[in-house]
């Protein structure tokens, strides 16, 4: 008898981080209208449940969902629990969640931030990590990253988060070459702006970028992704504005580049006054905290 023979058959399934709203929702209907079974993964369990409820209804698959935080060591053991009892493995890994903070850095709450890096960074290493031997062992599978096109230059405003998303984009690059020959795919997409509620939340939804930049939806970027993903692309990039600018900050100097993004990222009011960090003294000595 094969030592394998009295094991439980393990059933396929698409996990995806950050599934209740935005680019993940949207992945995870993707995924689902192509019949895939889906694991919704978010720290919300009341918005999970719904979601999962919702795209199992729309798509007749069977929707799971998992209530973790992610931004913890213990969230991603928690995680790999869930698919074990539920009796599932992983044949396509989502690292979508994600937290941005705008603003000046000083200003930005510590603890914020370090969530920021353990979430966008630590987590998507770790939960590939666990995840990825088994789908090479398989040799069928892969691992979307979502990063962003933040990524593909420095960001003042939003150093941390464009960070984070630079790593993902150099990380997922090098690991789709080692893991070239076989059946797996590691892919990374890097959207521009998209019309969910992110970048308010992080206060920036005054910022220029947000003015000027066309903005795409979350179901266009998400259709986009999973086919490319299917396809094998390496690194995905929509629209003709994202793809220039991807492209062209290779070529533009630092001292040029890094004023030119300041700009367009510096954190605005809703009349498009700027914004100060808090008690700094401007060039004639008045405290900037509450100018405008």
């Amino acid at each position: 008898m094969n030592a394998r023979d009295d094991q439980p058959e393990l059933a396929p399934a698409a996990v995806i981080t950050g599934a209740t709203q935005g680019i993940g929702r949207a992945l995870a209907e993707e995924f689902a209208k192509h019949g895939h079974t889906v694991l919704l993964v978010a720290r919300n369990e009341e918005a999970l449940a719904k979601t999962a409820r919702e795209i199992a209804s729309a798509h007749d698959v069977t929707a799971h969902h998992a209530a973790c935080d992610l931004s913890t060591p213990e969230g991603c053991d928690q995680l790999v629990e869930i698919l074990r009892t539920k009796g599932l493995y992983c044949e396509s890994l989502v690292n979508n969640a994600a937290i941005m903070t705008a603003g000046f850095f000083q200003d930005q709450d510590r603890e914020q931030l370090l969530k920021i890096v353990d979430l966008n960074v630590r987590a998507v290493v770790d939960l590939t990590r666990r995840l990825l031997p088994d789908m090479l062992a398989r040799d069928k599978g892969g691992v979307l990253n979502v990063a962003s096109l933040e990524g593909f230059m420095p960001v003042p405003y939003q150093a941390t988060y464009a960070a984070t998303k630079a790593f993902m984009i150099s990380w997922s690059r090098a690991l789709a070459w080692e893991v070239f020959g076989s059946s797996v795919r590691i892919c990374v997409v890097a959207p521009g702006p998209i019309e969910t509620t992110m970048h308010e939340k992080a206060g920036a939804e005054h910022s220029r970028y947000m003015v000027y930049f066309p903005r795409m939806t979350p179901e266009a970027m998400a259709e986009a992704a999973y086919r490319r993903f299917m396809r094998g692309n390496w690194v995905i990039v929509e629209g003709l504005m994202n793809r220039i600018v991807a492209a062209g900050v290779r070529f533009i100097p630092g001292i040029m580049l890094i004023p030119a993004v300041g700009w367009f990222f510096r954190v605005r009011d809703a009349e498009g006054n700027l914004q100060w960090p808090k008690g700094w003294k401007g060039p004639t000595g008045q405290d900037t905290a509450k100018k405008k």
